[in-house]
C-alpha cells in the first residue's frame, strides 16, 4: 500500500552503502521510520529529501514493520537556519528532543504544525541567541502542555487559593503548578516565581510563537524554570545539543 504523507526529518543513520533510515515526524501518522533506498548516490531524487531537517510531502510504500520512501516533493530544507549557527544548533535540540519524546505511530497533528511554524520562525530569526533561546521556550511550554502536563497556574495546587498579586509563590515542578506561601514546602521541587511571571506563563501558554511582546519578556530565570519543568516530566535532561550549548549540565 501506498500512502501520502508530509514528513519533517528528525534523524538520519547510514544504512547500507547506499540507503539511510530516517526517523521522521509525519502529519498523519505520527514518528516512523523510513527506509530512503539510494539516497547516498548524488544523483538520486531522493537526496535532499533524506536529510535532517528536512520538510517534504513523500508517497511511502508501507511494508510489514516499516515504510519505505518511494518518492517525494522537498517543502522546505530550512536552508537559512543551517547558515545561522544559533538557530541552527536550537532547531537540531528540537528535533533531538521530538525523537526522544514521539511515540510511533502516535498521531498529533496540532504539535506537527507548531514544530513546522516554529521552523519556518527560526529560518527568518535574526542571529541573537537570546531572542532564539526565548521562541524555543515559548515551543517547550507549549509542546508539555499538548502531552498533558499543562501547569495549573490560576490557583494554588494544594489549597486552591486563587492567584493574586499580594500573595508570594512558588512554581512546584513535580507536581506541576504554583503553591501559595502557606502551602510551600523547600523539600519539593520548587522555585520562587512572581506573580508577574506566573502571568507571562499563562500568556505563554495562549500566545502565538512568534509574539514579539511575549518574546522580549521571557528572562533567563524562566527559561531556566520552564527546561526544568520539561525535562522533570519527560525524565531525560542530557540531550546532546544542549551540551554543545553549554548548557547539558545546568538542568540535571
Amino acid at each position: 500500500m501506498i500512502i501520502e504523507d508530509e514528513i519533517l526529518v528528525l534523524k538520519e543513520i547510514r544504512y547500507n552503502d547506499n540507503d539511510k533510515i530516517l526517523h521522521a515526524l509525519s502529519k498523519n501518522n505520527g514518528k516512523i521510520q523510513i527506509v530512503s533506498r539510494g539516497c547516498r548516490k548524488n544523483k538520486s531524487p531522493l537526496v535532499n529529501i533524506s536529510q535532517i531537517m528536512s520538510y517534504s510531502k513523500c508517497q511511502l510504500y508501507v511494508s510489514r514493520d516499516m515504510y519505505i520512501l518511494n518518492s517525494g516533493e522537498l517543502i522546505d530544507n530550512f536552508y537559512n537556519i543551517r547558515n545561522n549557527i544559533t538557530a541552527f544548533l536550537h532547531g537540531t535540540y528540537i528535533l533531538e528532543l521530538l525523537n526522544y519524546i514521539s511515540q510511533e505511530n502516535e498521531v498529533d497533528k496540532k504539535a506537527y504544525d507548531m514544530t513546522i511554524r516554529l521552523f519556518q520562525i527560526l529560518e527568518s530569526v535574526e542571529d541573537d541567541e537570546k531572542k532564539i533561546e526565548n521562541i524555543i521556550s515559548i515551543y517547550e511550554l507549549k509542546l508539555i502542555s499538548m502531552l498533558g502536563y499543562r501547569p495549573q497556574i490560576k490557583e494554588c495546587i494544594l489549597c486552591g487559593e486563587k492567584l493574586n498579586n499580594k500573595s508570594l509563590y512558588s512554581f512546584n515542578i513535580k507536581d506541576g503548578g504554583i503553591q501559595c506561601k502557606n502551602c510551600v514546602n523547600i523539600n519539593i521541587s520548587g522555585y520562587d516565581i512572581s506573580y508577574k511571571n506566573i502571568v507571562l506563563l499563562n500568556n505563554i501558554l495562549i500566545s502565538k510563537l512568534d509574539d514579539n511582546e511575549i518574546i522580549n519578556a521571557i528572562s533567563d530565570n524562566m527559561n531556566f524554570l520552564i527546561k526544568k519543568y520539561l525535562f522533570y516530566h519527560i525524565g531525560k535532561s542530557n540531550f546532546t545539543t544542549l551540551k554543545l550549548l553549554r548548557k547539558g549540565d545546568i538542568y540535571g
